[in-house]
């Protein structure tokens, strides 16, 4: 009823180009249209795959080379439209785009296996400081909510504050972040969800994977908006 109410009095209004909204979303037609939506991709890992490949498939990395974690879903390809959304809500401050993007995720989502929890990726308080929030968290806390599932904090923390993986290869940003996580409580959770916002290399969430496994975590699930191809 609230959201119906909201909805009333502040109209849907398209983040991207300011037009009218569609389907009660911040985007419109036009512009949802040119979003780089995967429409099939690898089950582990998330990369794109080709159109003609089942569902479940695995891609030749992930077959060679098993990340830390099991089941992925991505929303979009990191490129385009795709990464004026995710500039505007990183970088820009524009909370606003938390709805939009935690409704298009949540539509993907319902394709995927129930976690018991959602954890999102954690920032170190050094920059959490610098930029005010955690945009994984806010994308959490929305998700988290609609699905009924508990937003876990704290039982993961940054503990080490890696320079930024912008600029660094696979090789590199798998150095930078190794030793990065700590596990700072018992769990009792088997399965987890880990939300972030872009998935480059996979090297943050295989590291956040392996400690939770560490820890005594049997399936860990990555939701991402966008994944890095």
């Amino acid at each position: 009823m609230l959201t119906k109410i909201s909805r009333l009095i502040f109209p849907p209004r398209c983040i991207l180009c300011q037009r009218p909204g569609s389907d009660g979303l911040d985007i419109c037609q036009h512009c949802f249209q040119s979003l780089p939506l995967i429409k099939n991709s690898c089950a582990q890992c998330a990369l794109p795959l080709q159109s003609e490949s089942g569902t479940g498939c695995l891609c030749g990395r992930c077959l060679k080379m098993p990340p830390e974690f099991d089941i992925s879903i991505s929303l979009m390809r990191y490129q385009g439209a795709a990464v004026r959304l995710v500039t505007q809500y990183k970088f820009h401050d524009r909370l606003s785009c938390s709805r939009l993007l935690a409704e298009l995720l949540l539509e993907r989502l319902a394709m995927t296996s129930r976690p018991e929890c959602i954890i999102a990726v954690p920032l170190h308080p050094k920059r959490l400081r610098k930029r005010g929030f955690n945009q994984s968290h806010e994308l959490g806390k929305i998700i988290a909510a609609r699905l009924q599932l508990p937003l876990v904090s704290h039982v993961v923390t940054r503990t080490r504050d890696t320079p930024q993986q912008t600029g660094l290869d696979a090789n590199q940003r798998r150095k930078n972040i190794r030793g990065a996580f700590t596990v700072t409580m018992p769990l009792q959770y088997k399965h987890i969800a880990l939300i972030d916002d872009v998935v480059t290399t996979g090297s943050t969430v295989n590291e956040l994977a392996r400690v939770l496994k560490k820890a005594g975590v049997e399936t860990v699930s990555v939701w991402s908006i966008a994944r890095a191809v």
